[in-house]
Formats: structure tokens, sequence, C-alpha cells
């Protein structure tokens, strides 16, 4: 994880483009701030691989159970 750096873009399973990054604190990536206008932290066994992304194991539909 230590591939993810603040402005990569957040793809979900379905290739829904989430957000961005802002960080990683613990073992959550940060999203920055999304239309409710709050940021929110998505635990990092979430994620698939990074490139030149953040990609996600879940659709978007999926990751609003954890947010």
């Amino acid at each position: 994880m230590d591939d993810i750096t603040p402005g990569l873009p957040i793809i979900c399973a379905d290739d829904l483009i989430l957000s961005s990054v802002e960080g990683v604190e613990d073992e959550y990536l940060v999203t920055t701030p999304l239309e409710d206008g709050r940021r929110h932290f998505i635990p990092l066994d979430l994620v698939d691989r990074v490139d030149d992304a953040v990609y996600l194991t879940v659709t978007h539909d999926e990751l609003a159970e954890y947010l």
C-alpha cells in the first residue's frame, strides 16, 4: 500500500470513479470530499491493486455498505 499517493483516482470494481485519494490513515484510505461534502474512510482490505489509480474489489453499490 506504499504506492497509494494523494491525488490518485479511486475506482470501484464496476469502473465508476468514486473520488481521489487524500491520504491513508491507519488501515483506511481517506477520500477527498465526496458530493456530501465529507471525507470517507475505506478499509484498505478493499483495495485490489494500485497502479495509475486505486482499484477497489467492490462495486460502487457494495461500497455504500462501508461508508
